[in-house]
């Protein structure tokens, strides 16, 4: 049961709080830790989701170091009974003498296991310094494992970053990782010029006579032309200028991060086979269904990464109309469960290990086969010759008459569909200012975005008539009194769709 760690140099949020929460969810939850395996290491073929807040690598080092811990301890018993089987039968040992020893040896096992646990947590999963190398508290270390190689570690961090990569979904949804949708909106407008100005209350001379406007329509300027890149880069720059950049310190975000993604699916067809091996998985990953397409993503990490709102926007231009899209989704909290390792005990004195003695005594009942219920199964079936080495992926639904598609060649949809984040959030907010922040960053965000979209068309010689009216109608669907945290709240006139915590019931009480 060894603990070693390796210290790596840190990427952004390896020391975050929402990392360290979430190692320590792989040693309170079970289904989280199966979970985190299955995502990152069994669907290795998958790409891993991006990471927004936190580093993926520890979360998985200390999953396989808790579950190591398990199957040590299992190996142990089942090494244990197996000699005292041995010993009762050369008569070493008489019946009674043998029950005593497996029932210490159930117990033993268990009590060392959670002590080795608690062990790790109260010294390396506390709050520390958040830096690398510290020698108290949480530092980003993380323990050793052979299935933790260093191909799997480069592919991790190569694959969830998230800054202006390419992002590779496999659900329906491309803002993988992002959490759930708090706000959207779109927009398309006229880019017609600017009205060249009236003087002394005359037209300019020339202009065509409509009705309106003196019975005259004036003439426009000419519309500067540009690209979605230009203006994309402009919103970039500016954004992060006045928000972070170029304002007073106290007036800054920040956690506050602007970069362009592309979002495209992974899927591929391997040719031949309808049930791919370990080798055809790992194999090429550059096939793609469709074109992506380019979103600027504008986050902000709080609460020390626990509370990520993020803003999807893109822009399109057709013939003389710009299209504008807006996507707000929250990473809500983490699990209040994983915050009891803010509350263990700095040190493991005598008081708590005979507490944790007596407490493994009274819950040692079954403990040795609670983690091969539901597993057998699945373990005698790759027994058999022909499922040896092989993986069962999900394939689209067979609908022919002969069920054909048993004989079709394998889809293989290598995009994420979560992320170890996404798994571990809460259904509510812990703090109600944790919900006041998710709107309030919304807003600024919306806001800014909107202002600096008219900056661009107004140097562009646009008509910013449509723009501002448009531009009303979205801030006032979006007031003060709008709560857009209740899972059943969808306002179709101002394009609002709140979703988060669906389950969770209206915390709100207003509405667009």
């Amino acid at each position: 049961m060894s603990t070693d760690t390796v210290t790596v140099t840190a990427p952004p949020n390896a020391t975050s709080d929402a990392t360290r929460l979430l190692c320590a969810g792989t040693y309170f939850d079970p289904v989280y830790r199966t979970a985190v395996i299955r995502e990152l290491l069994t669907h290795r073929y998958r790409v891993v989701a991006p990471s927004y807040g936190y580093d993926a690598v520890p979360v998985l080092a200390h999953a396989l170091a808790a579950r190591r811990l398990q199957r040590v301890r299992l190996a142990v018993l089942a090494a244990g009974a197996v000699l005292t089987w041995v010993l009762m039968a050369v008569g070493f040992l008489n019946g009674f003498t043998a029950v005593l020893v497996l029932l210490w040896l159930l117990w033993a096992t268990a009590y060392f296991r959670r002590l080795v646990t608690l062990q790790l947590l109260v010294s390396r999963l506390r709050p520390g310094t958040g830096t690398p190398g510290a020698t108290s508290g949480f530092d980003g270390a993380y323990p050793e494992h052979p299935e933790l190689t260093s191909d799997l570690v480069s592919k991790i961090k190569r694959e969830q970053a998230s800054d202006g990569t390419v992002v590779r979904y496999g659900g329906y949804k491309p803002f993988v990782g992002a959490g759930e949708q708090v706000r959207r909106w779109s927009n398309a407008e006229l880019l017609i010029g600017a009205p060249l100005p009236v003087f002394d209350g005359q037209p300019v001379p020339g202009a065509l006579p409509v009705p309106g406007v003196n019975g005259l329509e004036p003439k426009r300027k000419e519309v500067i032309p540009f690209t979605v890149e230009e203006m994309t880069e402009y919103v970039a720059g500016r954004m992060a200028a006045r928000l972070r950049d170029q304002t007073r310190p106290e007036e800054r975000i920040d956690g506050l991060a602007v970069e362009e993604s592309t979002f495209t699916t992974a899927v591929t067809t391997l040719r031949g086979v309808t049930e791919p091996t370990l080798d055809q998985l790992d194999g090429p990953r550059d096939d793609t269904y469709d074109a992506g397409r380019s979103y600027l993503c504008i986050r902000v990490g709080s609460w020390d990464q626990e509370l990520v709102t993020t803003a999807f926007v893109g822009f399109d231009l057709k013939g003389n109309t710009l299209h504008s899209e807006f996507y707000s989704y929250v990473l809500g909290p983490i699990k209040k469960s994983f915050r009891l390792v803010d509350r263990l005990p700095a040190a493991l004195d005598g008081g708590l290990l005979l507490k944790l003695a007596w407490h493994t005594l009274r819950g040692s009942s079954g403990s040795a086969v609670r983690p091969l219920r539901g597993k057998a199964g699945s373990q005698l079936s790759e027994l058999l010759p022909w499922r040896r080495n092989r993986i069962r992926v999900p394939q689209p639904a067979d609908s022919s008459e002969f069920g054909l598609g048993r004989y079709a060649d394998a889809m293989l949809n290598r995009g994420a569909v979560t992320s170890v984040r996404e798994m571990a959030t809460s259904a509510t907010f812990h703090h109600f200012f944790q919900e006041t922040d998710t709107i309030k960053y919304t807003q600024i965000v919306e806001r800014q975005l909107l202002q600096t979209v008219r900056d661009f068309l107004y140097e562009h010689n646009v008509d910013l008539t449509e723009h501002e009216a448009r531009q009303t109608n979205i801030l006032n669907a979006y007031g003060h009194n709008n709560s857009f945290v209740n899972g059943n709240n969808n306002t179709t006139n101002s394009g609002t769709q709140n979703q988060f915590g669906g389950s969770q019931g209206a915390k709100g009480t207003g509405s667009a």
